[in-house]
């Protein structure tokens, strides 16, 4: 009998022990799946961190580049702007301005006048850039038609073009409109315009187009017949600063219509790229997105409108 007793407290004590054995390994996975979950949520957590890590260090990248930007433009400025101050100072403060020759009187005003017209165009320039860092989505955006307004913009170099004899030629598509601020495009069409004139050689010629739209992209193109640039120059302003150009070619001049292109473009999705053309000259490709292109009726143009695409093949 007691054997019999101590045998039924042997299974029972056994069967317990499996039974707590059983409820630890129970405990033990599931704590092991929480701390699984747990590991993962964890990993999840410093991932998304990097990124915002990653994202936070661009951001103060772009940031100390714009400050960068922002001053370089303002310390241009203020040292080409004040320039025509001073001539006019130094000609005001002439001890006896009727003992200068009529020609030295003609060549002093001349030089004056050239220097009113770049700070005037400079300020321009300036002013525009200014206006849209304060308005962070750029208003003002208009639907007008690209072969129309680059005329107007080419009616300004006509004087240039005669006096240099250089030759236009454009092959530009009538009935596409763009819609974003007129401003910005009269303002980076006229800045390119006016560089592809400036190193235009003598009875050379400039040409306007329209590229193969590339993807996502819409190309308007500027040739011209001249000096090709150093590599190195052409990657500067491709990749950073574009100022430097003006400064290789004539050691006056800033570029900074060029700087403001690329910052106003890259601010409504579009870029600037410069390529030499062996032995002829250089090209610039001004990129706008697919969907700031519209037609007659304002619809906006893209991939699937085969109607224009295939006008516009034909055309090219």
């Amino acid at each position: 009998m007691e054997s019999q007793t101590i045998i039924t407290i042997l299974i029972t004590g056994i069967i317990v022990s499996k039974i707590i054995i059983g409820f630890l390994l129970y405990e033990l996975i599931r704590k092991n799946r929480i701390l699984k979950r747990e590991k993962v949520k964890l990993l999840g957590t410093n991932l998304a961190l990097e990124e915002q890590s990653d994202q936070i260090k661009k951001y103060n990248e772009e940031l100390k580049a714009s400050e960068l930007f922002k001053i370089k433009v303002l310390s241009i400025a203020s040292h080409d702007l004040r320039t025509p101050f001073v001539s006019m100072n130094m000609l005001l403060n002439t001890v006896d301005l009727s003992l200068m020759s009529k020609l030295d009187m003609e060549q002093v005003l001349l030089q004056l006048g050239s220097e009113i017209s770049h700070s005037q165009n400079m300020l321009d320039e300036v002013l525009l850039w200014a206006e849209s860092q304060l308005r962070d989505n750029l208003e003002n955006k208009e639907t007008f038609n690209i072969s129309q307004q680059i005329q107007h913009v080419l009616l300004l170099f006509q004087k240039d073009l005669m006096s240099n004899n250089i030759s236009l030629e454009e092959s530009l598509p009538k009935d596409v409109y763009l819609y974003m601020s007129r401003d910005i495009f009269s303002f980076v069409v006229r800045n390119i315009v006016s560089n592809a004139v400036k190193f235009c050689k003598y009875a050379g010629k400039i040409t306007l187009g329209v590229s193969e739209m590339n993807g996502d992209e819409f190309l308007l193109y500027i040739e011209n017949e001249g000096i090709n640039m150093p590599e190195s120059t052409v990657e500067k302003l491709n990749n950073r600063n574009s100022w430097d150009h003006r400064k290789a070619v004539n050691g006056t001049g800033a570029g900074l219509g060029v700087s403001l292109c690329k910052d106003l473009l890259q601010r409504v999705g579009g870029n600037i790229y410069f390529e030499n053309i062996s032995d002829v000259g250089t090209i610039v490709y001004i990129s706008f997105p697919m969907n700031t292109l519209m037609t007659q009726d304002h619809e906006v143009i893209n991939k699937e409108n085969s109607n224009f695409m295939n006008g516009f093949q034909e055309q090219n």
